[in-house]
């Protein structure tokens, strides 16, 4: 095997372990490459070498020179019942949507608006490592997302950039339920 495939192979396996984004930098330092250029070269290698595969997983370039391997959309349904990592259902999901879009928010805030339910629900996501509480007036906890929250979804981590990512997303999502339910009442 050349030094270029086992650099290529070692990409691979750091990628893949990690189970969460890299930095470009790390990437560089860990494979000890040149520079942030050459690691981006490799990532595209490895993305094309999966396209050409037809491989399930990806290789996706994420915001602040970060990368990510993981799995395509078509695929998540069919692989979820396989999934060790928890998935999160539509309940805790939304709470973690409000806490996003509105952070750093008070965890009082959020069970007003989202229900009493939501306790269980910022528990679930503190334990999963996508929400954080800081202790903030009196006795009020106050959340926001982690790190690991803009990673594993693919958001900027900057909270500002964030909520337009978000916002844009909602619209998105707006517009596909308008359709749908457009497409149902022609049918």
């Amino acid at each position: 095997m050349s030094g270029r495939d086992d650099k290529l192979a070692r990409l691979e396996a750091i990628l893949y372990a990690s189970g969460r984004p890299l930095s470009l930098a790390t990437i560089v330092a860990h494979l000890k490459l040149e520079n942030e250029q050459e690691a981006k070269q490799l990532t595209l290698r490895l993305g094309d070498i999966y396209e050409q595969d037809s491989s399930p997983l990806e290789v996706r370039h994420l915001p602040e020179d970060r990368v990510v391997i993981q799995l395509k959309t078509d695929y998540t349904k069919e692989a979820r019942k396989f999934s060790i990592r928890p998935l999160l259902t539509a309940g805790p999901l939304r709470t973690l949507s409000y806490i996003a879009y509105n952070q750093p928010i008070e965890q009082r805030a959020v069970a007003i608006a989202r229900g009493s339910q939501s306790y269980q629900h910022i528990k679930q996501l503190v334990q999963m490592g996508l929400v954080e509480k800081e202790k903030g007036k009196g006795r009020a906890k106050l959340l926001k997302t982690t790190d690991d929250f803009a990673d594993t979804l693919g958001f900027s981590r900057d909270k500002s950039n964030m909520k337009r990512q978000l916002r844009s997303l909602f619209h998105k999502l707006e517009a596909e339920d308008i359709q749908k339910q457009g497409k149902q009442k022609e049918q």
